[in-house]
């Protein structure tokens, strides 16, 4: 079994958007918080494109958030990936990864 290694300081980690992007004022403020004190604990932070887009429940078409998915996942710098929100059409995106 492979384990990854614990994150560093100075490591990246990415968030993308594979369902839902944020758009409310009240969430963004919250993202904006929550890069903030990564940023603060010595992390870099890489946000896609579609992270703050929002339309009908999804960040972008299916294959563009496959695409910013794949992007942070082959990246050689970022260590983590997260989820800015959502999860409901995630499946969408499967077949472009």
């Amino acid at each position: 079994m492979n384990y990854p290694e614990n994150l560093k300081i100075g490591d990246t980690i990415g968030i993308c958007a594979p369902s839902c992007g944020i758009i409310k004022p009240e969430k963004i403020v919250k993202l904006k918080l929550a890069e903030k004190q990564l940023q603060e604990f010595g992390y870099k932070i890489i946000e896609t494109e579609s992270v703050r887009k929002e339309s009908k429940g999804r960040s972008s078409t299916a294959k563009k958030r496959a695409e910013e998915f794949m992007e942070l996942y082959t990246n050689p710098d970022v260590k983590l990936i997260i989820f800015a929100t959502g999860g409901d059409f995630l499946c969408e995106m499967l077949d472009y990864l």
